[in-house]
């Protein structure tokens, strides 16, 4: 039985450093054993908290991410200490004993000398009495001085990544007048008909969208953390990008615009906001209901009637044929709206928070 609580201790402890290792040390979406399971559970409750608090859902949802943070590294170090407790457990009294009077065997003892050793350097009033269990303290302490200082530079990393995505979406919320419109982002983007700003534009634009990717692909429990401010969702950044780039096959004039309808920097706007979109769908494993808005044909015919005479109010030069690029464009929504839907429906937000 001894054995056997020591096998489970020892599993125990490699689960949580092989989770910090692939979390922290080899960051990638699809690397982890306990990291995305934490992740997903947390923000589960979190909806089903703001779902029984309909007017505080926004404030509620807004500290998800935070919470999961917290968590993770909690599980993290209850995996630890439970772990080394089960090792340690049958040495009480024999190998472990106290420097004064008679040595507690129980479970909650245990917990109290593994809590010692992983946090300090010290060996309290639990003295272990031969070479492997001192040995074993000293891995305990090393482990814990380095679990501490890994999960402190996660935090900053995962915060560093929020404000670069934070300031990606910012730009774009005032480069659309904060409208979150795209017909009016392209207006802004396109205006004067002058190619190299506008391919400057998107240059930069690309270049920030395919950032946010790694990011993402580096640090996924970037996408529990969702703000009460609609212009800081992920959802309204990847709508402004890929419908921007989809009204720019549709709507551009096919002739005048031609170097820039098939330019590298569209193409990484177009496919890199494709390619995030499927990152961030493989992590959402439940199916949301979805709002018809979001995939009607009419509404989108609608919307990009309404951006062709917005362009076009500027003077923008656009395409000689409304109706086969009103074809184009839907065809090419199709090809993004689902998993967009899916996306806003699981952080929580409504239709008309993300679209304009």
């Amino acid at each position: 039985m001894q054995f056997f609580l020591q096998l489970v201790g020892v599993g125990l402890v490699l689960v949580s450093l092989v989770d910090i290792f692939l979390t922290v040390l080899h960051p990638r979406a699809e690397n982890n054993l306990l990291s995305m399971l934490v992740a997903r559970s947390t923000w589960c409750l979190f909806r089903v908290a703001a779902q029984g608090m309909p007017k505080q859902r926004d404030r509620i949802l807004s500290y998800g991410g935070s919470i999961t943070i917290v968590t993770l590294i909690g599980v993290w170090v209850l995996l630890l200490f439970i772990g080394f407790a089960l090792v340690i457990w049958p040495g009480l009294g024999t190998a472990i004993q106290t420097s004064q009077g008679t040595t507690p065997t129980d479970f909650g003892t245990a917990l109290y000398y593994t809590g010692f050793s992983l946090t300090t350097l010290g060996t309290g009033d639990l003295v272990p009495q031969t070479d492997g269990h001192r040995f074993l303290m000293v891995l305990q302490s090393l482990l814990g001085f380095s679990i501490f200082t890994l999960a402190l530079s996660y935090v900053l990393a995962v915060y560093g990544a929020l404000t670069s995505r934070n300031t990606f979406a910012l730009k774009l919320h005032y480069r659309s007048a904060g409208s979150a419109d795209s017909a009016e982002l392209l207006r802004r983007l396109a205006t004067g008909n002058d190619l190299n700003m506008l391919n400057q534009n998107l240059a930069d634009i690309a270049q920030s969208l395919i950032n946010i990717l790694e990011l993402n692909n580096s640090y996924p429990l970037l996408l529990y953390f969702r703000y009460r401010q609609p212009y800081y969702a992920l959802a309204r950044v990847i709508y402004l990008v890929m419908d921007t780039a989809t009204l720019i096959k549709s709507t551009l004039n096919q002739d005048y615009y031609s170097s820039i309808i098939h330019s590298s920097n569209v193409a990484e706007v177009w496919h890199g906001g494709l390619h995030l979109l499927s990152e961030l769908n493989h992590q959402i494993l439940r199916k949301e209901k979805l709002s018809p808005q979001e995939l009607n044909e009419s509404f989108w015919q609608e919307h990009y009637y309404r951006a062709l005479e917005q362009l076009q109010s500027e003077g923008i030069k656009t395409i000689n044929d409304p109706k086969t690029g009103a074809d184009i464009y839907i065809s090419l929504r199709h090809r993004w709206a689902t998993d967009l839907a899916r996306l806003t429906a699981y952080t929580g937000y409504q239709p008309n928070q993300i679209y304009k």
